[in-house]
């Protein structure tokens, strides 16, 4: 089975943040990532879990969509049309566009209606 993070409560009232797999009907804890007595130790431990996990796996910063001056689209008509503009919005605003790769851009294509 894949491993998961759980969060389990001590005896001393702490959160443990463990790195478990779940094997037959017993869950198999594969590494203890620590203790946290406070909701800044968990968040850090759980990163650390997050970490441990997909270390290879790159963040997307959502805060960067946040901060841009991107002009809302106006619904006009009820078509498809509408939701292609806002994929094709989206594809830019989140930088696709810099790929230069109009296969990868196609792969919606199927979807597009009008």
């Amino acid at each position: 089975m894949t491993p998961f993070i759980r969060r389990v409560r001590t005896a001393s009232g702490a959160v443990a943040v463990q790195i478990v797999e779940k094997q037959g009907r017993k869950n198999v804890v594969l590494k203890h990532v620590g203790s946290a007595h406070s909701e800044a130790e968990l968040a850090v431990l759980m990163q650390a879990a997050r970490e441990e996990l997909h270390p290879d796996q790159l963040a997307f910063d959502f805060g960067a969509l946040e901060q841009s001056k991107v002009e809302p689209l106006q619904v006009t008509h009820m078509q498809a049309g509408v939701l292609w503009k806002v994929l094709e919005q989206a594809y830019a605003d989140l930088a696709f566009d810099v790929l230069d790769d109009e296969a990868f851009k196609q792969m919606g294509d199927c979807c597009r209606f009008g």
